[in-house]
């Protein structure tokens, strides 16, 4: 592998921190694992083993020196402090660092400003969590088939950015895409930003609506809290992401806004059709979202059974024949009732014998176009 870190360096070992460091240790990474972070989540990832050794973030001055790579793993505003820091450090030479933060622009412009030119800094934002925190909750699968933004400052990567993506692809077992940190910013405002400030938003209107009509609340279930399950996260984990991110959030709440009004316009000349029929196409594409820029999965559908076992059973089945699933989703599942379950593959070809193999077990079973 052309970038083999001796030693990787974790800065802030939580979730994150923790999964990276077991997900390297588990997949066989020969070098050392340090992490820096404090007292007790040191003490907890030491006995996990998601990591060799552990100092508090003081220390970061002197194990800065004997590290290849470093990955600051902690909020987007401590990631910012944190590369200020570095910036008084003397610094070795062919030292790489990338982070994990959500937001990437103000991180990258604090990196170019700060940072000597003998080290290289790639944004990073691997696309997988939990609603967990800590190094207790720490998965050396969390990564496994999810997506990793790198940011290059321009997009295009260099050799060594791609050397980066390739070390972590080969040993979290993520995929990876490049692109420019602002273009990642942008794409993150629509697909994740505006979604929790609507999903927020939908909920405090409903709130309003109990108060006047009790009973409002009782009756949210199903499609309502599919629709509004991100406004449960805590403000805590969402306040650094906004702060770095308001421009691109504030003009997509414009365009909702404008987009609304002309639904409202539609609603009362009953000519919804047009973009009711609009919606629910874009929506049936956003499993092939993979088709672009993270690349294809191929796919079918299963029909569920709503009883216990039904999805070991199609795993189980699948395993026997050492056909790996790279995806899966539960689709249109209400309790007593059957659904349908979306598997995703790496070729078409395995799509086609998983396919195969599940029709001659009985199962029903088609491919998704």
């Amino acid at each position: 592998m052309a970038f083999s870190p001796k030693t990787v360096t974790l800065y802030s070992v939580g979730l994150l921190g923790g999964s990276i460091g077991s997900a390297l240790r588990k997949s066989g990474y020969k070098g050392k694992i340090i992490g820096l972070s404090s007292p007790s989540s040191i003490k907890t990832a030491l006995e996990l083993g998601c990591i060799d050794e552990g100092y508090g973030y003081d220390a970061l001055t002197e194990v800065i020196q004997q590290t290849d790579l470093l990955i600051l793993c902690s909020p987007i505003l401590a990631i910012i402090e944190t590369i200020e820091k570095l910036g008084k450090c003397q610094l070795p030479p062919n030292l790489t660092i990338t982070d994990v933060g959500s937001t990437k622009s103000e991180i990258q412009q604090k990196a170019e400003a700060i940072l000597p030119s003998q080290v290289h800094f790639i944004g990073g934002h691997p696309m997988a969590g939990s609603e967990k925190s800590g190094p207790a909750a720490s998965d050396p699968y969390l990564f496994q088939n999810a997506l990793y933004v790198f940011t290059p400052p321009q997009g295009e990567p260099e050799q060594r950015d791609q050397d980066v993506a390739q070390f972590f692809h080969h040993y979290l077992g993520c995929r990876y895409v490049f692109l420019k940190p602002a273009v990642h910013d942008l794409i993150a405002a629509s697909v994740s930003h505006l979604p929790h400030i609507l999903a927020s938003a939908l909920v405090l209107t409903t709130k309003d609506m109990d108060e006047q009509t009790p009973g409002t609340i009782d009756l949210a279930a199903g499609g309502f809290r599919d629709i509004t399950r991100v406004a449960s996260a805590p403000y805590t984990m969402w306040h650094d992401i906004l702060v770095t991110n308001k421009k691109p959030v504030s003009s997509l709440i414009d365009t909702f806004i404008n987009k609304l009004k002309k639904l409202k316009g539609e609603l009362e000349n009953d000519s919804l059709r047009e973009s009711f029929e609009t919606a629910r196409e874009t929506r049936d594409k956003i499993p092939f979202s993979n088709k672009g820029i993270i690349g294809r999965l191929s796919e079918i559908m299963v029909m569920a059974k709503d009883k216990p076992g039904f999805i070991a059973s199609i795993s189980c089945e699948l395993a026997k024949n050492d056909i790996n699933i790279k995806d899966i989703e539960v689709l249109k599942v209400r309790e007593g009732e059957g659904g349908t379950i979306r598997l995703a593959f790496d070729s078409d070809q395995t799509a086609q014998n998983a396919m195969k193999l599940l029709v001659e077990k009985g199962f029903s079973v088609r491919e998704r176009k």
